[in-house]
């Protein structure tokens, strides 16, 4: 018995000893943790995939110039959409269209300004938008941030087929002149999807810093023939007629006219699309990297406001009423060496726009293909990109109305983009006192752009739905 006794001590004060170091190591590893968040910024749970960081697209290099972030700022904001505000303006007349292209101009750089502050917070650099949104919201952020990201910029992509078929199109018959076999629009999109498919398999952001040149080149060129032929044609109607275009909305009903101004309202706001990789644009930049992100973006936005400004203003001078969903197709004449300058320049422009949004879909998909797979090959990198091309493509050769579907994706997603959120994660993050004009900037930002999301968003649903309706699809 004395032994039993002797052999339940001896246990128990081993199993007391165990206890104790437990606790020790527990209390050494809550102690740790406390000071480095006390120290410095906070883990979030996507730093968790940090390693992955150097193999994908938006993060694997980082060779970004103030020059490179201006072609790419230019290149976003200055999209071919620019060719459909004559058209938009023809909704809205002059009061209209010149009060929601300043203001929406203004009030996007100002967002941007705010995007390019949350880049970096508490020493950690937020690179993707999905990552600023976990870091204002928590996890459910990564969700909040990314859905209207991804409706943008997938959305873009296929309206960047779309356009590049009919300008592709446009430019076949100019040369032609009528000697060639015809063929239909969707020939035309899957032939540039085929382009598409070499374009997708550049590695990096940092590889496209050229083609994002010379397609910024490009959107500069057809900017220049779409004012100067607007102006010389409108010259041409005043000296041949003695009067200037039809600027007011005659033949619409009440309740038409209200839908198309809502409408307008999304085209006005479509070209403000640079938000949606304007952190994966400041990833290029090495650290310190503000000061170059900023003289990027304000040379970028210059650049554009003027080509926007020139075009809208000028195309709808011209032509008033009868200006068309893309100006070079069906609304400008002029020699035919122009307009098949103009749309080879357009087709090299949305090439490189393709590319410059589809780089973070890809980095979104080869990332969660790194998180389920053990080893990531490059072939199947490459299979994800064409899969995703492939479908782009053919959705693209589906819906061919290329003017209300730029609507609705500025209602839906560049509203959410480029004025809600960059706002909301402000004063999530920066907490601007109510003492702070930005405090009341931030939240008028806000509720005006919900206000306008909704009736865009009813106006380009209604217009959508009525050319789906008498659409002829696959021709």
């Amino acid at each position: 018995m004395g032994a039993l006794r002797k052999e339940k001590q001896d246990e128990e004060a081993v199993n007391g000893s165990t206890t104790v170091d437990k606790l020790r190591r527990v209390s050494s590893a809550v102690s740790s943790t406390i000071s480095r968040l006390s120290s410095g910024p906070v883990v979030l749970a996507s730093d968790s995939n940090k390693p992955q960081d150097d193999t994908l697209p938006v993060t694997s290099r980082q060779e970004g110039t103030w020059w490179s972030m201006a072609s790419n700022v230019y290149l976003a904001t200055m999209g071919v959409a620019i060719l459909n505000l004559p058209y938009a303006m023809a909704s809205i007349t002059w009061v209209g269209g010149v009060v929601s292209g300043v203001i929406a101009y203004m009030v996007s750089f100002y967002t941007m300004y705010l995007m390019l502050e949350l880049h970096e917070h508490k020493g950690r650099r937020f690179n993707r938008y999905r990552e600023l949104g976990e870091l204002a919201f928590g996890p459910k952020g990564r969700t909040i941030a990314a859905v209207p990201q991804y409706m943008d910029l997938v959305g873009d992509s296929i309206a960047f087929l779309v356009l590049s078929g009919q300008s592709m199109r446009a430019f076949y018959q100019i040369v032609c002149d009528g000697s060639c076999p015809s063929y239909g629009q969707s020939a035309w999109i899957v032939t540039i999807g085929c382009v598409a498919l070499i374009l997708c398999l550049l590695p990096d952001m940092s590889s496209i810093s050229f083609i994002s040149a010379g397609a910024a080149l490009a959107g500069i060129a057809y900017t220049a023939i779409a004012f100067g032929g607007s102006i010389s044609e409108g010259l041409h109607m005043e000296h041949r007629t003695g009067r200037h275009a039809e600027w007011n909305l005659d033949g619409k009903s009440t309740v038409a006219g209200m839908f198309d101004a809502w409408a307008a309202l999304g085209t006005f706001v479509y070209p403000f699309g640079a938000h949606v990789v304007t952190l994966e644009l400041q990833a290029q930049i090495p650290s310190p990297f503000f000061k170059t992100a900023l003289v990027g973006s304000i040379v970028g936005y210059a650049a554009a406001g003027v080509g926007m400004g020139s075009v809208a203003f000028a195309g709808y001078w011209a032509f008033g009423e009868q200006a068309g969903e893309n100006i070079f197709i069906g609304t400008l004449s002029g020699p035919k060496w122009m307009l098949a300058l103009a749309d080879a320049c357009v087709v090299a422009n949305l090439l490189g726009q393709w590319q410059l949004f589809i780089m973070p879909i890809f980095d979104a998909m080869e990332g969660s293909l790194q998180r389920h797979v053990k080893e990531v090959k490059i072939w199947m990198r490459y299979i994800v990109r064409i899969l995703f091309t492939v479908g782009a493509t053919f959705v693209a050769v589906s819906l061919p109305f290329f003017g209300d579907f730029v609507q609705l994706i500025g209602a839906v997603a560049v509203l959410p983009d480029a004025f809600i959120l960059p706002a909301l994660i402000y004063q999530r993050v920066k907490k601007p006192p109510p003492s702070h004009w930005k405090f009341w900037a931030n939240w008028g930002i806000i509720v005006a752009a919900v206000i306008v999301l909704i009736l865009a968003a009813a106006g380009a649903g209604r217009s959508t739905i009525l050319s789906a309706i008498h659409n002829e699809y696959y021709q």
